[in-house]
């Protein structure tokens, strides 16, 4: 192949800059050209929607893991795993590419766990995010609670930094936030602190068009290996993730 099209359903919560590295570094190592597309509404591909991957318009990308785990998608979509996911630096990740949802709130806000939060506003990035929405979801549901009953009201913020900003400036009291998010943006804590956790869960997976040549598969997982470490994103490397590692993934399908 003489070009790459990668696309990232991460960016901004994972930094748009990180992805830019991530393009030099195979432009560098594959010597081909690499374009770049952010796609900031959704945490992956929608069920039934357009896929980009199926349609020939993507060859790379990054997403959310339950947008790689349904059944119907994986039968129906035109891409599958790489085998590689984002190690960042985190204490609790053990060294394997992981995320929680971790439940941020206003510093000065009372209680110490999840528990304390009923009937709070919460804000959450899109319903198809693991770690904004269907993580907490999941926990909560094995309490025998539900996610819309739990809260006092839910408010669609679109995105994990918005979810931050609206926190700080009051329009929502708690947000489930990736904790790949808090880490890739050093100050994004600013008067907000995390009051619990919920996880681990798998970090978000790479993605490879089905339809590619093995050869090339390999040589873009060789080439994504090369990347990191980034000491301004907390980011180690890509490692090894099996697709055993996403069985129980919660997803808006199931």
């Amino acid at each position: 192949m003489d070009s790459i099209r990668m696309v990232t359903w991460l960016a901004p919560g994972i930094p748009q800059g990180f992805f830019e590295n991530v393009r030099e570094t195979l432009q560098d190592r594959l010597g081909v050209s690499v374009s770049l597309t952010a796609r900031t509404k959704l945490s992956g591909p929608e069920i039934g929607s357009s896929d980009p991957f199926a349609d020939n318009r993507a060859d790379l990308g990054f997403l959310c893991a339950p947008a790689a785990v349904p059944a119907s998608v994986r039968q129906q979509a035109g891409f599958e795993l790489l085998g590689l996911a984002p190690l960042f630096d985190d204490a609790r990740y053990a060294d394997s590419p992981r995320c929680f949802c971790d439940i941020v709130v206003r510093e000065g806000t009372r209680g110490t766990k999840l528990d304390h939060l009923r009937g709070m506003r919460f804000g959450y990035n899109d319903t198809t995010s693991l770690s904004g929405w269907l993580g907490l979801s999941a926990a909560l549901q094995e309490r025998q609670e539900r996610i819309d009953t739990f809260f006092g009201e839910l408010i669609h913020t679109g995105g994990h930094l918005t979810s931050l900003e609206k926190l700080r400036d009051g329009s929502i009291q708690v947000a489930s936030i990736d904790s790949n998010v808090l880490r890739t943006h050093p100050r994004s804590l600013k008067g907000l602190k995390i009051i619990d956790s919920v996880g681990p869960w798998p970090a978000q997976p790479v993605v490879v068009r089905s339809a590619l040549k093995p050869y090339v598969k390999e040589n873009l997982k060789l080439a994504l290996r090369a990347c990191g470490p980034w000491p301004p994103w907390g980011f180690i490397g890509f490692r090894p993730q099996e697709s055993e590692q996403l069985q129980g993934v919660p997803t808006a399908a199931g």
